[in-house]
């Protein structure tokens, strides 16, 4: 059994009627989202009678180079795969069912040991082919309120699907949503158990869990967690875009490891035509007894923010964040992020592609974007520099990114391909972890959305 003093519930009403009312009148934002044109996709395949299917093909080959001759071996992983999405109809007046079935395989025999490669990347999609139903739920929508249970893809700042693999995290879980008005609603969700991105099935872990258990790869492995599990989480929360702001703030209680309050603020402001300024603010606080599954008590604040500069073709990104010291507490005063530890998908402005904040320690980091679209938004370009400093619980460490994407038009509308590049300077074993030198990611990613 767990070790832990928090008990799962759903909520005590006279403290959250309190946080739903400020919630409404605040309209925090939930993260900055610029005014980007965005390419096309095929629509749906519609079954007369049935539903709609959409889905897409990937194949993935990502590619880890170490330059120290202490390093571990360089690594190396190929998948070919699928998602497959079913939607129903509605019917009996408002219920609607939906499937995904999910698929990533070694079908090339691309694993094998050879050459310079001489260990798997298991954070592609574990050790062995992954065959599963990811989502199977049912929802129900009767005018502004929607509701649905089962398994699902969740989309919150700091539980969502984390899709930069073959397939994405999903959950078992109950979700409602009430649309109070035009740009304004309100969420409450209940999630038991989850399917990392490397699993074939549901389990009440999280990514501290042990290397390899339920499947789980690529997270971050806690020897005290081991092979505890925890009953899920519960997250309430409130979105508003309206007025020029995307809004919201949540909360979280991550059951037997810590809560959490965040929230985020943008803006978008026009300059002229064809400029336009960002404005992005975003805070959190997270807290848990020392009687939790860490066996060490969560203490943490971040805050940062974000100003972009630029047109609909492109845009300067400058960002900024903070997590205070606190030598007392879990990682040097870091945050417990148990959806994200590892994966790199939370919603810091600083986090790069191999790894941010989370992954590191607390500390500063900064970080300066450029996104451009280019040959009639064909082909986007993404280059980002970060910088970390988080000395002496972590080394300080450097991290260059760059992201290209080609979308096809016309006949092979769907089809892209897209090669992203990170550079990681600065783990030197000072801190008793391997000596990486300078660390290459290369991941290869060919896709076709139907």
């Amino acid at each position: 059994m767990p070790v832990t003093t928090d008990q799962p519930g759903f909520f005590h009403a006279p403290a959250w009627c309190g946080f739903f009312c400020f919630s409404l009148l605040a309209g925090i934002s939930l993260w900055p989202v610029a005014t980007r044109a965005k390419p096309n996709h095929p629509a749906p395949i519609v079954l007369p009678g049935f539903g709609t299917l959409t889905g897409e093909f990937r194949d993935y080959d990502f590619s880890r180079w170490y330059t120290s001759p202490s390093s571990p071996a360089n690594q190396h992983a190929n998948a070919l795969g699928g998602l497959f999405n079913f939607r129903s109809i509605r019917f009996a007046g408002g219920f609607r069912a939906g499937l995904s079935f999910y698929d990533a395989t070694d079908i090339f025999g691309l694993n094998d040991t050879q050459g310079s490669y001489r260990f798997l990347d298991t954070t592609l999609y574990g050790t062995q082919s992954i065959q599963s139903l990811g989502q199977a739920f049912l929802s129900y929508q009767r005018g502004s309120l929607m509701v649905k249970g089962g398994a699902e893809e969740i989309s919150t700042p700091w539980m969502g699907a984390s899709d930069s693999r073959m397939v994405p995290a999903t959950y078992e879980a109950i979700l409602s949503r009430w649309q109070v008005r035009s740009g304004l609603s309100v969420e409450a969700i209940r999630e038991f158990r989850w399917k990392s991105r490397t699993s074939s099935r549901f389990s009440a872990t999280t990514l501290y869990n042990t290397n390899g258990f339920a499947g789980i790869y690529g997270g971050e492995p806690n020897a005290q967690v081991g092979y505890e599990t925890n009953p899920g989480t519960l997250a309430l929360g409130t979105e508003l875009n309206r007025y020029g702001m995307q809004g919201g703030l949540w909360y979280y209680h991550f059951y037997g490891l810590a809560q959490m309050v965040y929230g985020s603020d943008s803006l978008h402001l026009p300059v002229d035509r064809n400029l336009s300024l960002s404005l992005a603010i975003q805070a959190l606080h997270e807290w848990s007894p020392v009687t939790n599954l860490l066996h060490a008590s969560v203490s943490s604040t971040a805050y940062g923010a974000s100003l972009g500069f630029g047109s609909h073709t492109n845009r300067l990104t400058l960002s900024f964040d903070r997590i205070p010291v606190n030598p007392a507490a879990f990682h040097a005063g870091d945050l417990a992020s148990p959806y994200s530890a590892g994966y790199a998908t939370d919603p810091l402005y600083t986090t790069s592609m191999i790894a941010g904040l989370v992954e590191k320690s607390s500390g500063e980091a900064a970080k300066i974007g450029w996104e451009d679209f280019m040959m009639d938004h064909t082909l986007r370009l993404i280059l980002s520099e970060a910088r970390y400093w988080t000395g002496p619980a972590f080394p300080d460490t450097s991290e260059t990114d760059l992201d290209a994407t080609w979308f096809a038009r016309g006949a092979l509308r769907g089809f892209s391909l897209r090669n992203r590049l990170g550079v990681l300077k600065g783990l030197n074993g000072q801190d008793g972890s391997p000596n990486l030198g300078t660390f290459l990611y290369d991941r290869i990613m060919v896709t076709y959305r139907f």
